[in-house]
């Protein structure tokens, strides 16, 4: 690392490019994941795990505050540790980045920044028909974990309206004078905060539009980390990652007639502010927010375009500009995301205008859950941060996708993010324990707990390798789109009258997007709120690009506008008097600043188009830079991404596939004449491929399997152009090779012991009498429930907050379980948490709490047992329960099978020999979460070239070794390796496939296709998301592989080319 030069500048990218660079990438263009201190820390285990995520091809880390942590947060040894840390990510290279906050949204410091300062608490205001101490439901006695409002009935009544509605809507409204009486038409108006929430460690959200709130923050957290690590900031130390700041959220009526609480966020003073910025009070107004207009709704849009604009520029000048101008004084970088970015109505209701949050960040950041692609959230974060100058954005990648979500999968979500702009992957998430409820806590573990951890790389150094690209230049787009978040803040109103139009511009909001980069037309949006400054009038001149910070556009799109900013307009008009193109999609706005002109808006000479596909991608042709099409059909089918970046003279084209099962055999197809050097993210490998040039468009083949990409270098042609050449073409394999031998089984290795699930015990509480089998997380809430201690599930208090006088023990609990055996199975062991604390007990024997070491989890440590004996045996626990015992699953380990039936299982004889290919959970190994080797032979009859072909496999990712050497690893479509040449004779080859934890800490209770959204509480659940048996996934090679040659099959049943993908 350069001193000095922020790695996350990457400064490398303004060097000529280097090859050696894209071989093997350096930190900066390497993952990061969430690294979430989770337990009571200790300083060997966290450099340990620095060191584990350097073998994991990761480039740094995130010190992450988060569920579990019992080591006081921001206190002196907490920072002791992240020194420690700072000083080993220093000397591997590596990039210790911080977040902002005791989990998460940031602001409150876990609830530092309200102690002892109340004023700091958020505010909102509660408009309701019900005056405190009538609501039919009361007031909420605990808060949740983010800041959506809820009534608190802890504020002072600001003032009364007397409402008159006509179908639904507004006709009239008074200010109800003190002293007269209410009446059935009455609603009240509150100020007040949330109630307490335990997930601010028993205080509330803070106010995000008072600045001396976010001063008190930075100096609990910021200012903090700063003493200790300044000679660090902006080198070691790159970043400081802010999460989901937001206000309290808008809420709106379903009918306009319901009798129900709406929340608006709110601030003490702002009143006084918007009152000094429009001329009138907004509390005078409030009802025009509630309720659609029945008269006349010119004012109704004037007063709503105020308020959404008026609140969302409050919580980013307080905010975000206020954390971003520390940052920047200090020389650290200010990334991260915000809540709630990807609608029009969800950013209305969390933030306002989610492009106006980013304007100050350094890295504009997203959040990609649950495997969903998202395009308008990376849209407006890449837009922000192209215009700020910036090499691209960082997404917290991966999350809530479950144990279950294998390469392939982090592959396709990174593929198309990378398209997008991101080039700094903040992986969701790395845990230092899972112990308790971290375990939970959206996984699945990018870490050591993962049994594929060493294999990682080959994800992390292929987004290297694309990120060695993506930073360098600028991304080449010609088209922009003003965003309509403005036009939607007027229709935000009872879902009875207004929903349709909310709904229809969300629609068109995600379908224009859609349209345009699966039409491979990139593009930006452009903010009004941030037009003005980024481009002064003076800087439109005739025949030139619009210039837009940093970017410059040929053609803008007005997208289905309902209201256009006066300076929008303005500058639109200069640009198409200058030759400018610009085309209104659909119909044309009716309103200038949210009233009525005086005159109708008009752009001279703009086009104006009809809202389809079609029309919009027809209109665009002129601009395009980039073509995909199938050399099977002749279809630009709609499911490539990609980015195109000038660098100086040379041009980096990344494309992917964004389809999951179809692969397409297709010619891509550039604007200019061009040498094409491929740059294999995959290996590393650089190499020429045969092009063509035409008419002005340099063109080459490419076959995408799915998930897949290509990467080009695309450099000026020099000399004679020749169009026929010798150079190397894509190797493609799919249809290409033919099966000459299976593979022969002979033995099975397992890397880990085989496991017995135990979560149905019986249990005693106190000297009670033994109760029933129950689920053991279950047992846990009834004990909970019945001794008035806080429920675990999503949103409890820290340990770090909690006093050593309030961790007495409460209850004593008993747990037992039976184990059925149909074999004598020895010294088995115990995998438990807090092992040394437990007493257990073997068939009545009391035995030893002796450590002997740890399964998947150092805080998950083992005990030998005594032999078990075939028929029944019992195993007792006892726990001295309190606030913060976790009742957990155990685990059995040993030398033996399981047969499950319904609740029930049953040990059987250990026998390796009977395993097959096939799925493992149904041979024994139901619960099994470690990796299995396939030791197999291949007898190639005649000495060539050979392939081995995986067909179908569950499990993360696969490896072959050859003669106990590593040729190939397997993750992707068509899942072949090349093993080489061969002589005739036979080989040993080692197939291992990697398992996940999901059979042994998933959601074995869930029914299949109950939800997407692996949070805490799907462990948990309850009614038909609950299954009393095991909903154990396969696992293994299904498909027993096969050794293959160069030639074709020979098929004698049809296949159908139009649904083969399907399969």
């Amino acid at each position: 690392m350069s001193l000095g030069i922020n790695p996350l500048t990457f400064p490398r990218s303004q060097t000529k490019y280097d090859e050696n660079v894209f071989k093997k990438p350096p930190a900066e263009y390497r993952g990061a994941p969430l690294w979430c201190w989770n337990t009571r820390l200790q300083e060997d285990r966290l450099l340990r795990q620095i060191d584990q995520l350097a073998e994991m091809g990761m480039g740094g880390f995130h010190i992450h505050s988060r569920i579990g942590l019992d080591t006081p947060y921001m206190g002196p040894e907490f920072m002791d540790l992240v020194k420690a840390c700072v000083n080993r990510a220093r000397e591997r290279k590596m990039l210790a980045c911080l977040y902002d906050e005791d989990r998460w949204p940031s602001g409150a410091a876990g609830g530092l920044v309200t102690k002892g300062h109340p004023e700091f608490k958020a505010q909102h205001l509660l408009v309701t028909p019900w005056e405190y101490g009538k609501a039919p439901t009361g007031p909420a006695k605990i808060g949740g974990a983010n800041g959506k409002a809820s009534r608190s009935e802890q504020g002072t009544l600001i003032t009364r309206f007397e409402i008159t509605l006509r179908d639904s809507k507004l006709e009239s409204y008074r200010r109800v004078p003190d002293g007269e009486p209410s009446t059935h038409s009455t609603w009240y108006v509150y100020v007040e905060p949330n109630p307490p929430s335990e997930w601010y460690n028993g205080d509330t959200y803070i106010d995000t539009f008072n600045p001396k709130a976010i001063e008190r923050f930075i100096e609990t957290t910021h200012e903090v980390y700063h003493s200790k690590l300044a000679s660090d900031f902006g080198t070691v130390v790159p970043c400081i990652f802010t999460d989901e700041p937001q206000f309290a959220h808008k809420t709106i009526l379903l009918k306009g007639s319901d009798q129900h609480d709406i929340f608006m966020p709110w601030s003490l003073d702002m009143d006084d502010t918007f009152t000094s910025q429009y001329g009138s009070s907004l509390i005078d107004k409030l009802p025009e927010l509630v309720w659609d207009s029945a008269v006349d709704d010119t004012r109704h849009n004037t007063t709503r375009y105020h308020y959404h604009d008026h609140i969302c520029e409050r919580f980013v000048t307080s905010f975000m500009d206020t954390v971003a101008k520390w940052c920047r004084h200090r020389g650290i970088a200010l990334i991260g995301h915000m809540m709630k970015e990807p609608t029009l109505l969800s950013q209305t209701q969390a933030l306002g205008e989610a492009m106006r949050c980013y304007r100050n960040l350094d890295m504009p950041g997203i959040d990609m859950l649950s495997d969903l692609m998202e395009y308008n959230t990376a849209k407006q974060a890449s837009s922000v941060a192209r215009k700020n100058g910036a090499k691209g954005i960082m997404s917290e990648i991966y999350g809530v996708t479950n144990w279950t979500f294998d390469f392939a999968g982090h592959m396709a979500a990174g593929n198309w993010q990378a398209a997008l702009g991101v080039v700094f992957r903040v992986h969701h998430l790395s845990w230092v324990s899972m112990a308790g409820e971290a375990k939970r806590d959206y996984p699945a573990a990018i870490g050591y707990q993962s049994p594929w951890y060493k294999e990682y790389p080959y994800i992390e150094d292929y987004f290297a390798r694309v990120g060695v690209s993506l930073t360098r230049g600028k991304a080449r787009t010609r088209v922009a789109v003003i965003h309509p978040i403005e036009s939607y803040w007027l229709c935000f109103g009872p879902m009875q009258t207004s929903g349709q139009e909310q709904a229809f511009r969300d629609q068109a909001f995600e379908d224009l997007t859609t349209w345009l980069l699966h039409g491979l037309i990139d593009f930006d949006f452009i903010s009004e709120s941030l037009f003005p400054e980024q481009t002064p009038l003076d800087t439109i001149v005739s025949g030139a690009p619009l210039q837009v910070g940093h970017c410059a556009y040929d053609v803008i799109i007005l997208p289905y506008l309902r209201t256009i900013r006066s300076s929008t307009l303005e500058r639109l008009q200069k640009f198409t008097a200058c030759r400018g193109t610009v085309i209104v999609a659909g119909s044309a706005p009716s309103l200038v600043d949210a009233q009525l002109p005086t005159g109708i808006p008009h752009i001279p000479s703009s086009k104006k188009i009809e809202w389809s596909s079609f029309a919009v991608i027809s209109a665009l042709e002129e601009w395009r830079d980039v073509r995909v099409t199938s050399t099977d059909d002749g279809i630009r089918h709609p499911k490539f991404l990609y980015q195109l970046r000038i660098d100086e003279q040379d041009q980096h084209l990344f494309i992917c596939n964004t389809d999951k099962k179809r692969w397409y055999p297709t010619s891509v197809e550039v604007r200019g004449e061009w040498d094409v050097t491929i740059l294999d993210a995959l290996k590393g490998d650089t190499w020429q491929i045969a092009r063509l040039i035409e008419n002005g468009w340099t063109s080459f083949k490419w076959y995408f399997e799915p998930c897949a990409s290509v990467l080009a270098l695309l450099t000026p042609v020099s000399g004679i152009q020749q169009n026929t050449t010798t150079l190397k073409p894509q190797a493609v394999l799919r249809g290409n090779l033919k099966t000459v031998d299976i593979v022969t089984l002979k033995s099975i290795e397992l890397s880990e012991p085989n496991v017995l699930v135990l979560d149905y015990p019986e249990y005693q509480v106190n000297d009670g009498p033994w109760e029933n089998r129950e689920e053991i997380l279950r047992v846990e809430n009834i004990v909970r429930r019945r001794f008035h201690l806080p429920q675990k599930l999503e949103a409890f208090r820290q340990p770090w907050s909690v006093p050593l006088d309030s961790r007495q023990r409460q209850v004593s609990l008993k747990l037992r379980f039976e184990v059925n055996s149909q074999t004598d199975v020895p010294s088995p062991k115990l995998a438990l948490e807090n092992a040394e604390t437990t007493k257990i007990r073997v068939n009545g024997e009391d035995i030893p709490s002796k450590v002997a070491g740890w399964w998947v989890d150092e805080d998950i440590r083992t005990v030998v047992l005594p032999s078990l004996k075939k028929g029944r045996n019992i195993i007792e626990l006892e726990y001295d329960f309190h606030v913060l015992t976790n009742i957990e699953r155990v685990y059995l380990l040993g030398d033996f099978e399981v047969d499950i039936r319904g609740t029930s299982c049953t040990l059987l004889p250990a026998d390796l020999s009977r395993v097959e290919f096939g799925n493992w959970s149904i041979q024994g190994y139901p619960f099994y979460a470690g990796n299995v080797t396939y030791n197999c032979e291949i007898t190639p009859s005649f000495a060539g070239e050979y392939f081995l072909q995986v067909p179908r496999f569950a499990g993360p990712v696969v490896t072959v070794d050859l003669e106990g050497k590593r040729i190939g690893t397997i993750a992707l479509q068509p899942r072949i390796v090349d093993v080489g040449a061969l002589e005739k004779g036979m080989y040993k080859v080692s197939i291992t496939c990697y398992g996940n934890r999901e059979n042994s800490f998933g959601t074995l209770h869930l029914p299949d296709g109950c939800t997407k959204w692996f949070a805490p509480n799907a462990w948990r659940s309850e009614h038909d998301w609950w299954m009393e048996g095991y909903n154990v996934k396969p696992m293994g090679i299904l498909q027993r592989p096969q050794l293959k040659t160069k030639g074709k099959e020979i098929s004698f049943v049809n296949r159908n080319p139009e649904k083969l993908w399907l399969i």
